[in-house]
This record gives C-alpha cells, structure tokens and sequence, in this order.
C-alpha cells in the first residue's frame, strides 16, 4: 500500500526522495503517532515529501517550511566537486503546493527563510517528528537548533542528503557532537536520531 502511494505520488510530482527514502520518511512518521507533539517538514518544495507525511500523520498538525523562493546563497562548505547548488533552486510556487495538499486537515504551510518563519507558530513547543531537506550547512544547522530543545523525547528527526551534500552533514556533525544521541546514517541519503 506505502509503494503504490509513493508511486502515485511520483507521478504527480517530483518526489526527490528514492522509494527507500520514502518508505522510511513514511514510516517514522507513522511510527512517532504516540509521540507527543506536531510534525514538521523543513524543505517542502513541490510538497511530494510532505504528502507522504499528510498520509501518515494522523491527527496531529503539520507545519510545512520553506521559502518557495529556492535556495539561499551556498556558502563554501556546501559546494564540492560532487554536487553544485545555486542560489533559487529549488523554486516552485507556494499556491500550487497548497492546492495540492487542499484535502488534507490539520496542515499550516508557512512562507519564508526558518527559523524566522517559525514566529508564525509562537506557541508550539513539541513535535514528535520533523523532516529537514534543506541541503545547505547554515539551513540545516539554524533548523537542527530549533528543534532539538522542542522534540518530546522519543521523536525523530529525519534529514536529506547526509551521505550527500557536506555541508548538511557537517551541521549534523557538529551540533551532535556532544549530545547523548547518536546520528544514525541511513541507507542511500537520510540520516535520522531518536530524541532521548
């Protein structure tokens, strides 16, 4: 049933993510539903992530970041010989993402850079689960900051492009350097930690 709602999902929008990326996206969202608190996604683009999220989040209310803009300015960190992102990919339009998430209840898509759009939620102060696919050091670093103090314990937080893009993985690296959770790599290119 997860595959044939990947695949359906696919063929409707650009879904960045591989069928094990999703099928584990998927299922640590369904898996943190006794998870006291929200769900988030950071990196929404063209909403595909965030439609598998909407399928299995149940009750609880999704927040859904970004800045429907593209990229920010890559710093140095983030460009290697492997992998060149620009400022502005990444760009869609923020109604098309709305319309097609239109039937599902309980989600708040909010437009701008994070963390300073997240004052459009002043007031929630736990998630159960958040997924970040922001692909750049200083994005991925101001999003791990915010949520980490506002995870309940037990939930997850699910990121993109680890294994991949070094400046995620260097924003990983170093703010979990002290921290009793471990970031555990995943297959293909998501790492994930479980709150303690």
């Amino acid at each position: 049933m997860v595959l044939n709602l990947i695949e359906s999902i696919r063929a409707g929008r650009e879904l960045l993510l591989t069928e094990r990326e999703a099928y584990c996206l998927y299922s640590a969202v369904e898996r943190t539903a006794k998870v006291k608190g929200d769900v988030a996604e950071v990196g929404v683009f063209q909403g595909a992530s965030a439609k598998l999220i909407c399928e299995a989040k149940g009750s609880r209310h999704c927040y859904l970041f970004d800045t429907f803009e593209g990229l920010p300015d890559p710093a140095g960190v983030d460009n290697t010989a492997q992998i060149r992102f620009s400022k502005g990919q990444f760009t869609v339009d923020v109604e098309s993402v709305k319309n097609y998430l239109i039937n599902y209840e309980g989600v708040s898509i909010i437009k701008g850079f994070f963390p300073a759009s997240a004052q459009a939620i002043t007031g929630v102060n736990e998630f159960s689960f958040v997924h970040l696919d922001v692909d750049l050091y200083q994005s991925t670093r101001d999003a791990i900051e915010y949520f980490y103090p506002r995870m309940s314990r037990g939930g997850i937080i699910i990121s993109h492009d680890y294994p991949f893009a070094s400046g995620v993985r260097k924003a990983f690296d170093e703010f979990f350097h002290d921290k009793s959770e471990p970031v555990v790599e995943l297959t293909e290119n998501q790492c994930l930690i479980v709150k303690t």
